[in-house]
């Protein structure tokens, strides 16, 4: 999202009395449905948006394996480790 965006939610607090924070939170709970709904999946997702900046960052949480059988919950140890070098398996 861009610093427009951002500025038309504060103007959209001042002129309808719209909390800024229900408006993010209704936008990361659609992200979080749609996510679910895209990738046919009710695993754990979490949705950060940056209040200031609007960046958006969308994590799913997965099992750290050593051999993957369900992508949508799994994810290889050589693949959790160029997230963070000191997954270990079972994370």
């Amino acid at each position: 999202m861009s610093m427009d965006f951002i500025e038309a939610l504060n103007e959209l607090e001042r002129e309808k009395g719209i909390s800024k924070d229900i408006i993010f939170e209704a936008i990361e709970a659609a992200l979080i449905s749609s996510y679910k709904r895209n990738f046919n999946t009710a695993q754990n997702v979490r949705v950060d948006m940056n209040r200031h900046t609007g960046a958006i960052k969308v994590f799913a949480r997965k099992l750290v394996v050593e051999e993957v059988l369900d992508p949508r919950t799994e994810i290889s140890l050589p693949a959790a480790r160029e997230i963070n070098p000191n997954f270990q398996l079972e994370d």
